[in-house]
């Protein structure tokens, strides 16, 4: 997620790929990774020994870090497979670039580097810290500076790479400093942030619910069912959702508790160990079920969702069209229904006009369910982008740009014209 901005179910089904095989010229159809659905972090001796004779070749002896011996599972950790790395470390990311899609090649390479730096020496910083006084309070200053890359010469999150500001190397002992500037700042308690795909995928992993192959089929589930809903990344909860989720709090405490996956699985694990007979948790978890559903299905009433009024007229019955949700999305329905049967696709307003007939921007998908941006008045407009526009026009040449990430670009690649978007400040 955070490398490659991959969602959960796109990197299962290409480490799946990865793992069944690749057709890699010159050698035929090969699996380029081990078995994907594990979490385990033990690491088969003979890849261990591939690894450390790979890097001390390639990168020479001070990057190759000491024997350690492999830690015992953690907690909810399944350790029948050993974690995930390449089959061969010797096939380099660029050996088999060409054989590889793009989406294959990158995780590949990801897989590829994280597991090479898992067998490298430890980076070392040098570290200057220092402590100010100043009537009679103490400050303190630290920076860094890396002497030795080890692991991150093949391998780096992103999170540092130069060293730390500020710089305190030329302070020494007993020196006298004035303050040039002083800046405050006020911070204020912010609610926790919403779930993504990765963070729900961590708190899954903490609490020992589910497996690494359930994750991805969880995480569907939910957005497909519109218990949540995803918008740039963040999942939120929908009002059916909600209403689901009291339900089950109200009916079902016992199952919906956090615990209770995490229990059932570790009592599972005792029958596949042969501790626990199958047949004692089925006679201790059946019977409080069969009367909960039961009782629920007494008491319950029907949960019915209002649909969501647009402003779109149909041209039939001149009635206001509602959302509805069908198999492949929303789409625009007559409330009218079955005398009127009208229906049309809903396509969703980013608050943008076009650049080339003024009318409003929407989001479309290709038949492969790729995303892009197109006129609302298509096919008598023909506008088309795969980035997001931005009403703002490009200062150099006045072309429509679109946002990349945390910047703006000017849609004229001869332009080149960049710029970063400032995000207002909150009140």
């Amino acid at each position: 997620s955070k490398a490659l901005n991959f969602a959960t179910s796109k990197t299962m089904r290409i480490a799946q790929q990865l793992y069944e095989g690749v057709s890699i010229e010159g050698e035929g159809t090969i699996g380029l990774i081990t078995y994907l659905r594990t979490d385990s972090t033990r690491i088969a001796a003979e890849a261990d020994t591939a690894a450390r004779a790979y890097i001390e070749k390639t990168y020479g002896e001070k990057y190759l870090t000491q024997a350690k011996k492999e830690e015992a599972a953690k907690g909810h950790i399944q350790d029948a497979h050993e974690g995930i790395r390449p089959t061969d470390i010797t096939r380099e990311p660029v050996r088999v670039k060409e054989s590889l899609s793009r989406d294959q090649f990158r995780l590949y390479q990801l897989i590829w580097r994280r597991f090479t730096a898992s067998r490298m020496a430890d980076a070392v910083y040098m570290m200057n810290h220092v402590q100010l006084e100043s009537g009679g309070y103490e400050f303190s200053a630290v920076s860094s500076k890396l002497s030795f890359d080890g692991f991150m010469s093949i391998y780096n999150d992103g999170e540092e790479k130069a060293a730390s500001a500020p710089a305190v190397d030329h302070l020494s002992e007993g020196m006298e400093l004035s303050v040039s500037e002083k800046e405050t700042q006020q911070h204020f308690t912010q609610p926790p942030a919403h779930f993504t795909e990765a963070t729900l995928v961590r708190m899954l992993e903490e609490k020992g619910i589910g497996r690494p192959s359930t994750y991805a089929p969880t995480i569907t589930l939910i957005i497909n069912r519109r218990y949540v809903a995803k918008e740039n990344k963040n999942l939120y909860m929908t009002e059916l959702g909600e209403v689901v989720n009291n339900i089950m709090m109200h009916s079902f405490p016992s199952i919906v508790d956090v615990s209770f996956t995490a229990n059932m699985e570790s009592l599972l694990d005792g029958v596949a160990e042969g501790k626990v007979r199958w047949k004692t948790i089925i006679e201790n978890f059946y019977p409080d079920l069969d009367a909960a559903v039961k009782k629920a299905e007494e008491e319950l009433e029907e949960v019915k969702i209002e649909d969501e009024v647009t402003d779109v007229i149909c041209e039939e019955c001149g009635r206001n069209m509602v959302i509805k949700y069908g198999p492949h999305g929303k789409f625009l329905a007559c409330p009218g229904f079955p005398e009127c049967r009208n229906t049309k696709p809903y396509l969703e307003k980013i608050g943008v006009k076009c650049p080339m007939c003024g009318k409003d921007v929407v989001i479309r998908k290709t038949k492969k369910g790729r995303r892009y941006y197109g006129c609302e008045n298509n096919p008598e407009c023909e506008f088309m982008s795969w980035q997001k526009p931005s009403e703002k026009k490009c200062p150099q040449c006045g072309n429509y740009m679109v946002e990349k990430g945390n910047k703006l670009l000017c849609s004229n690649e001869q332009c080149g014209y960049t710029e970063s978007i400032k995000k207002e400040k909150e009140n």
